[in-house]
């Protein structure tokens, strides 16, 4: 990080004294505000954030939900220098320190809006905001970028405005998300881009790609199909929750970095992953299963990773012809053979909610992503491809904007259909060994 040291340490030290001065000292209509309290449970409804890149500050109007059993709300912040709390114009009391924001909230049964004025930094570990442009806090450093709670069950609706982009270059943002989506999915991309239009699908979203200089073949070679795969996506699964333009927008992760993440309606693709047309494939498949219905828990992740690695196979095999479908499922066996002779975790889909730390527990790996595929896999094979996808198809259609498990969606299963999905989900996903062919085969 590039920072005028002295400069921070004062401003740090009048911050602290402020906040020091506005405990207890606000008043209201003659009455003594909230003191700043820790409170997890208030439910954030809607995030609108303005970013100015220039000064490194940014303004977050966040609106909680009314309580009159809560006087107080907490936010994830991160390394975030928080400089003032308001609501209509009043100065809140509040409390930042040990990575979390305290606010002292007036009793109301209606809806407040917070406004959060802070400054944020350049981040150099894959948390926060990268020295390349582009932001990546997946999967719970949003605090870095914006106050937040981290969890996926968390969800709500974001707008932002990013400004002071620089001479010469495009942000690419989500300028407003309505539906409830997990923090993680909010974030930017700024470069110099260069963008390819792929044509429309048929429900008229415009699918694009945006490249950097130098990888307009690996764009066009990586991105060839991905007109057909979002029209597949939106034809089998229903209407797509994120706009009416997309794309897939490559980033700089520096290094040998792979892979992309799902910052849906612009979805990142590390630039050196943008000529694989099923990372493309993935991190589109994601708009349905991941934000478009997201996890209830860490520990269900295989139903976003998993479900979005088959679902990139299965669209590729459809749109581009049994021959390229064959050779991602290889991809994916040389995948799970790797696993299996590595001292990787083993484990897709462990028991609990949020009681392991996803990376610390090994939880991010190949197994959730491969052995979730197969199992997929197994249950078109059992149900058939046009019953599972409709099986998919309700359970998004009924859960669109919501939480949910895995288990939820072996339960629908089980109801909707003849056969119990629990042994073969018992044999890929929690045991460490492959299942017998005979029972569960892949």
């Amino acid at each position: 990080m590039v920072f005028n040291l002295p400069k921070i340490l004062v401003a740090a030290a009048s911050l602290l004294f402020l906040n020091f001065l506005m405990v207890g000292c606000n008043k209201q209509n003659g009455g003594d505000l909230p003191a700043a309290s820790t409170d997890w449970s208030r439910d954030i409804l809607m995030t609108n954030l303005i970013v100015d890149l220039d000064r490194m500050g940014a303004s977050a109007d966040i609106v909680v939900a009314g309580s009159l059993a809560s006087t107080s709300a907490s936010f994830e912040i991160g390394d975030l220098v928080i400089e003032n709390v308001t609501s209509n114009g009043i100065q809140l009391n509040f409390r930042a320190e040990q990575g979390r924001l305290d606010v002292g909230v007036p009793q109301s049964v209606e809806a407040q809006t917070l406004t959060i004025d802070y400054r944020f930094a350049i981040q150099d570990d894959f948390n926060g905001l990268l020295r390349s442009g582009a932001t990546f806090i997946w999967p719970y450093y949003c605090g870095n970028l914006f106050p937040c709670k981290s969890e996926p069950a968390e969800g709500g609706g974001y707008s932002l405005m990013l400004e002071g982009v620089p001479d010469g270059a495009t942000g690419l943002f989500p300028r407003s998300i309505a539906m409830d989506v997990p923090a993680y999915m909010v974030g930017w991309a700024v470069a110099d881009y260069s963008y390819l239009a792929l044509g429309q699908t048929t429900n008229g979203t415009e699918v694009g790609v945006y490249y950097r200089t130098g990888e307009e073949q690996d764009a066009l070679s990586g991105a060839q199909y991905l007109r057909d795969v979002f029209d597949w996506y939106e034809q089998t699964f229903g209407e797509y929750g994120f706009g009416q333009q997309v794309a897939s927008v490559s980033v700089d992760w520096g290094g040998a970095a792979f892979g992309g993440i799902e910052h849906h309606p612009y979805w990142h693709i590390a630039s050196g992953s943008m000529s694989d047309p099923v990372i493309h494939a993935h991190e589109a498949a994601h708009g349905w299963f991941g934000n478009g219905v997201r996890i209830g828990c860490w520990e269900d992740f295989v139903l976003s990773e998993g479900l979005a690695s088959y679902l990139a196979a299965r669209a590729l095999e459809e749109v581009a012809g049994e021959d390229i479908g064959d050779q991602v499922w290889n991809s994916y066996r040389n995948q799970l053979a790797s696993l299996q002779s590595s001292s990787e975790n083993k484990i897709a889909w462990p028991p609990g909610c949020n009681g392991i730390d996803i990376l610390e527990d090994g939880l991010f790996g190949i197994a959730p992503y491969m052995k979730g595929a197969f199992f997929f896999k197994h249950l078109e094979s059992v149900l058939g491809s046009n019953r599972f996808d409709s099986l998919l198809r309700d359970f998004y259609r009924a859960n669109r904007g919501e939480a949910v498990t895995m288990q939820l969606l072996l339960t629908l299963i089980e109801e909707e259909s003849d056969y119990d999905p629990a042994q073969c989900a018992q044999a890929w996903l929690r045991n460490e060994t492959l299942p017998q062919l005979e029972r569960c085969g892949y």
